[in-house]
């Protein structure tokens, strides 16, 4: 199966305009809600019923989609489904100030879950990075983001302790 000419792992120059970053952003989100390409998109999945978290939150742990344009990203859902539902997903950037990629989407979550995700990415930007570029292994991971307080396992397990 030939793989679409999309723009993964494309790399741009910091002054591109705004519309081209809007246009690469939107031919993404169509090509990950395809669903011819729904088993040719991996993701570590950091889903709510397993974690903390406000909202599902997928992770390139393969190193195939870290980059739209210059920023490195993960993706998130913008609705409290417990279920993955890749036509709800939106790009997130991985930096001091996570910047939110949506343009025409309407997010489900309030300001205060948005803060919580973005405060997860904040602290855990190195990690992300990490596993993102193949340094680190799944599982060194979970245990740097329980380190920091994030959890990521069964719920129960972690009630019952």
């Amino acid at each position: 199966m030939a793989r679409s000419n999309v723009f993964i792992k494309c790399k741009i120059r910091t002054h591109t305009k705004r519309r081209i970053m809007k246009k690469w952003i939107k031919q993404f989100l169509k090509y990950i809600r395809e669903p011819e390409n729904e088993f040719g998109f991996m993701v570590l999945s950091l889903l709510k019923k397993w974690t903390y978290f406000p909202a599902n939150i997928f992770i390139d742990d393969g190193g195939l989609w870290t980059n739209i344009g210059n920023k490195k990203i993960i993706l998130f859902q913008i609705n409290n489904s417990n279920y993955c539902d890749f036509n709800k997903i939106i790009p997130m950037s991985i930096e001091n100030t996570p910047q939110i990629f949506s343009y025409n989407e309407k997010i489900d979550l309030s300001n205060f879950e948005i803060e919580q995700i973005k405060d997860f990415v904040k602290k855990c930007q190195e990690e992300l990075i990490l596993l993102a570029d193949g340094k680190i292994e799944v599982e060194e991971f979970s245990d740097r983001i329980k380190i920091k307080g994030f959890f990521y396992g069964n719920k129960n397990e972690q009630d019952n302790s």
